[in-house]
């Protein structure tokens, strides 16, 4: 057989293959569109479960800086808490501000890590912090408080605090109304009550903003 007949014989085949393709019953083709459409679906509600998580914000305990009904995103995606982060906490001892039920999500910012020692100066609205590991307490300048610490709540009256393994030291940027770490219903933080770190505010659009 010549090379002729070959590439002929060899190009009739795939022609074959191709009317067959393009006959295949359409059903077969619609499941496989579906079964495309779900893996889309489960491939989201993953991302959404352990890796992003989309928080509406209840009342106004991280006034200035969140506002009532924003909505931000949050991640658990091999997070570490850090100070300073805003974090989306699973409140199972701490009613939600706004709803007043509990195990809702709240939103705090971290203050102190495990290990830290943080006191108040109540009468001046000032927070000091002295870092695992150094000497030294340092006042914290929180340029992003809606006003200076003035609110006692019921657990500290400015005494020295040391937070434990594994938490948190959690404060909302609108102190004078924020139920947090000071008080006695949420004191110190589990890390493993962290949901996530909010790290944009998506809603309202003109108020889009990284956090």
């Amino acid at each position: 057989m010549s090379d002729n007949e070959n590439l002929e014989e060899k190009s009739g085949t795939e022609e074959l293959k191709q009317k067959q393709a393009d006959h295949r019953p359409l059903i077969e083709k619609a499941a496989e569109g579906a079964g495309s459409l779900v893996y889309a679906v489960l491939a989201m509600l993953l991302l959404n479960l352990f890796v992003f998580r989309s928080i509406t914000v209840d009342g106004e305990s991280m006034m200035n800086t969140l506002q009532n009904n924003d909505r931000v995103l949050s991640t658990n995606f091999f997070y570490t808490p850090s100070r300073g982060d805003i974090v989306v906490l699973e409140a199972d001892r701490i009613p939600n501000q706004a709803t007043m039920n509990y195990g809702e999500p709240i939103i705090k910012r971290v203050i102190a890590l495990e290990g830290d020692t943080i006191k108040f100066d109540f009468e001046n609205g000032q927070v000091f912090l002295k870092k695992a590991g150094e000497t030294e307490f340092e006042l914290l300048d929180e340029d992003y408080i809606a006003a200076p610490t003035v609110a006692k709540l019921d657990r500290h009256s400015g005494e020295e605090h040391v937070v434990p393994e594994h938490c948190v030291f959690v404060m909302g940027d609108n102190r004078n109304r924020s139920l947090d770490s000071r008080s006695l219903m949420l004191g110190d933080v589990d890390t493993d009550l962290i949901m996530g770190r909010a790290f944009v505010r998506l809603f309202p659009i003109k108020n889009f903003a990284w956090l």
